[in-house]
């Protein structure tokens, strides 16, 4: 005789980007150890595939993961891990007085994370009539690269160059899908550290899950306060 099976319940949530809603599950034990699993070998692309592979079993909608922005994929999965595990996470955090530097339980509830405001506008003039229309950093282009690249000059770079839809100037439009990747990355090397500047700006107003936490310490009674960004800062 077949065991029973528990039917789950099932939730709604909103990707910031689009707004459209997307209805799940909650993961099951299952896919939680392999979350797990993952986690735990600290490989950023063997964690991202992980969550892709979760998230798509938990996704009743059929979804297109490359067209996911980074904070859509976040948000998305705080949901996901808010009604599978549930809301309160319990962190360590340590005191930020450099002489004592001990740690203390911090409970945060997901549901009061907020997501950071988006940017008023993807276009950015550079000189005159010169400008260029960027898009947000998807998961695709997070998993294109090493942690340890994306941490350097050089893949902050190639980020951007990723991220760049089209380039614009008085004569007409120029969509970079249809340009060598070299000829886009000599537009950049040939703009001024001013000008490289106004683009690259762009990407520190990026979306991101913020919190913001007070606590004392346990140790020493400092009053500690910190702002907790990314979804990694919420389970670590």
């Amino acid at each position: 005789m077949a065991l029973p099976v528990v039917k789950g319940s099932r939730y709604k949530t909103i990707l910031p980007s689009t707004g459209v809603e997307i209805e799940y599950r909650p993961y099951n034990v299952g896919e939680e150890k392999l979350l797990m699993v993952a986690l735990e070998s600290k490989d950023q692309k063997m964690i991202i595939r992980t969550l892709k592979d979760v998230m798509e079993g938990c996704i009743f909608d059929k979804v297109d993961f490359s067209r996911f922005t980074v904070f859509d994929f976040e948000k998305l999965f705080l949901a996901l891990r808010a009604k599978s595990v549930g809301e309160i996470v319990d962190l360590e955090l340590k005191c930020q007085d450099t002489g004592c530097n001990s740690v203390t339980p911090v409970s945060v509830n997901l549901e009061e994370i907020n997501l950071s405001d988006l940017p008023e506008s993807n276009t950015i003039i550079i000189d005159n009539d010169i400008g260029v229309t960027l898009r947000y950093p998807g998961i695709q282009d997070v998993e294109k690269y090493d942690e340890e690249h994306l941490q350097k000059p050089e893949g902050a770079f190639d980020m951007v160059i990723d991220c760049i839809d089209t380039i614009f100037d008085e004569e007409g439009v120029y969509n970079t899908k249809d340009e060598p990747r070299e000829s886009v990355e000599g537009f950049l090397n040939n703009l001024s550290s001013g000008q490289f500047k106004k683009i690259s700006s762009f990407f520190d107003k990026i979306p991101t899950l913020t919190h913001d936490i007070e606590y004392k310490c346990i140790k020493c009674g400092k009053e500690n306060e910190i702002e907790l960004k990314g979804l990694q800062s919420f389970f670590t």
